[in-house]
């Protein structure tokens, strides 16, 4: 069983795992321009490359678009965090119950690890 492109499985996980940077970026613009400015650039750039991805989904095997992917979402999501907790927003942006950023660090990595090893054991070897 190899892995298929497919538009809507492919911008709709994009998308789904990148959103919550747009809305951090949003909600942050308004306590401060700045970190809501990076925050948002720090949304686009995964975008960008998925997008890149795509276009060239002629020459690269969906598995590879995959596992290339996900890091750099992970990691750009790390990131997010990151200037959020340095620019004293990750708390501000929140409402309703409050998530550590020590604990979304590590529900990215734990997501994204196991995704990558979910894709590998099921497309992975056969690609």
């Amino acid at each position: 069983m190899t892995l298929q492109w497919n538009a809507g499985g492919w911008f709709g996980s994009q998308i789904g795992g990148t959103a919550w940077m747009l809305v951090a970026g949003i909600l942050s613009a308004f306590e401060d321009i700045d970190t809501g400015l990076i925050v948002l650039a720090i949304f686009a750039i995964p975008n960008v490359i998925g997008f890149f991805l795509w276009r060239n989904r002629a020459s690269i095997s969906c598995y590879k678009a995959t596992q290339t992917f996900l890091p750099v979402m992970g990691l750009f999501g790390i990131l997010a965090v990151s200037v959020l907790e340095r620019r004293n927003q990750w708390d501000a942006i929140q409402s309703g119950g409050t998530v550590s950023s020590t604990w979304m660090y590590l529900a990215i990595a734990i997501v994204v690890i196991w995704l990558m090893v979910t894709f590998y054991f099921r497309f992975g070897r056969s690609d």
